[in-house]
């Protein structure tokens, strides 16, 4: 398996170990809704919206990147008119 896979479930179960450690409630606010939760609740929640929308960003700019590659291929082919040939002989 590729390295990242593994990094990624590392980092999830240091956070996930922390979180549970430190499961006192905290209070939070987000814009105008304010709220006492769990520590490890709020920390669990942040690394799934963080690695939700960092696989959302690498999904579209790959999806950029490849398009993109797409239309450069008949770029890159010469295309000889008719005319050219014509000419040519």
């Amino acid at each position: 398996m590729k390295k990242s896979f593994w990094l990624l479930m590392v980092l999830a179960i240091l956070v996930v170990v922390f979180s549970v450690q430190n499961a006192d409630a905290v209070p939070f606010s987000l814009f105008l809704w304010k709220g006492e939760v769990s520590l490890a609740i709020l920390l669990i929640s942040s690394f799934i919206f963080g690695a939700l929308f960092g696989a959302l960003y690498y999904a579209i700019s790959f999806r950029k990147k490849k398009k993109h590659q797409e239309n450069n291929v008949a770029g890159d082919v010469a295309f000889e008119t008719k005319e050219e040939r014509i000419n040519e002989e």
